[in-house]
């Protein structure tokens, strides 16, 4: 399950920026004076059952009996039509969303270690990637595995030594992209050959990646970095530091950086920080962030859905439950939002507006 860096220190206003190639180091930018921030009070607040479509209990499901699959659902894509989320103890369950039915679990992990887990998955469009725990007790690994979207089954298998904490595998230039070892290297899969490419140094331990346009994104919380890779070149390209950086999302238009209860928006060309969404609570720990054009979508635990308009940076909305539910993933769709809650063995899917 989603988990944090309690450890590390909590989010601080002040940001410092500098860019530098993976080879050599340049001048530093300026940083700016100030960056506006925005207190977590949203235009309107929605009552949940108002945009309530369907509540998904994954541990209650029929095919559990045969899939004993209701164990801590998170991470969460759509492709081919369906919903795919991926479960903490080994599995990936396909929901229709013509119906709100699970139709069907596939099993990815292969470990005969029964506290060896996995976080991590992605999609190309035709397939659905995700990570694989694998080994025993004394050699425990984590690969990457293919799944087809027409057999739903494992179709190939991938050794790459992936990185656990990584959740969201970005698909860009052709490729699935995967955090390895301890979070110091980057591999892409190629979705073709299904082979892996020469891992990319990246001089530190990072954790979480997003990809858009040319360029990946990765956050590196032990040293306090955002970094900017070029696939195509195979290098770190720019360096930003911000404190604490956690979970990401990245649009043509803008970087979208989760930290300890705040969100940093960057400038994709220049990495400048554009505006901070502060004083968000838990946000850090068992959150999430999806980002479109249209809107970005922030998950918390404390108070579950907020909504930005990134074309004016405004908190617009937050969508809020009676009853408390823990952290998850979140996803946009053309006509719902869909979002888990992790302990509470929950798919939930709700309606845009």
């Amino acid at each position: 399950m989603k988990i944090g860096f309690a450890n590390l220190f909590l989010v601080t206003a002040t940001l410092t920026l500098a860019a530098c190639t993976a080879s050599r180091a340049q001048e530093p930018i300026p940083t700016p004076t100030s960056v506006p921030a925005i207190l977590p009070t949203p235009s309107s607040i929605v009552p949940f059952d108002e945009r309530l479509l369907a509540t998904i209990n994954i541990a209650d499901h029929p095919l559990s009996t045969a899939n004993p699959i209701g164990n801590h659902p998170d991470e969460i894509v759509f492709a081919g039509d369906f919903i795919w989320v991926k479960t903490e103890n080994g599995h990936v369950i396909q929901i229709d969303p013509t119906t709100n039915e699970m139709v069907s679990a596939i099993k990815v992990d292969t470990t005969t270690d029964l506290d060896h887990s996995c976080q991590g998955l992605g999609t190309d469009g035709e397939n659905v990637w995700v990570c694989s725990a694998s080994g025993d007790e004394d050699s425990r690994t984590i690969d990457v595995v293919r799944i087809d979207l027409q057999t739903q089954s494992v179709v190939e298998t991938i050794k790459v030594e992936k990185n656990f904490e990584q959740f969201d595998m970005p698909f860009l230039s052709n490729q699935i992209w995967v955090l390895s070892g301890n979070g110091d290297k980057l591999i892409g899969i190629d979705v073709t050959t299904n082979q892996p490419s020469p891992a990319i140094d990246l001089g530190t331990r990072c954790f979480q990646l997003a990809g858009t346009g040319k360029a990946l994104f990765a956050t590196c919380a032990i040293d306090n970095l955002v970094l900017q890779i070029d696939p195509e070149s195979r290098e770190v390209i720019a360096r930003v530091t911000v404190k604490n950086p956690r979970n990401i999302a990245a649009t043509e238009n803008a970087i979208w950086v989760v930290q300890a209860n705040a969100i940093i928006r960057l400038d994709p060309q220049s990495l400048n920080p554009v505006i901070t969404f502060t004083n968000l609570p838990g946000l850090g720990s068992t959150g999430d962030i999806f980002a479109t054009e249209e809107a970005v979508w922030v998950r918390q635990e404390s108070d579950f859905l907020y909504r930005i308009d990134p074309a004016n940076n405004e908190l617009t909305e937050q969508i809020k439950p009676d009853q408390s539910f823990t952290g998850g993933s979140v996803l946009a769709t053309s006509d719902s939002i869909w979002t888990t809650a992790i302990d509470d063995n929950l798919l939930i899917r709700l309606s845009l507006k």
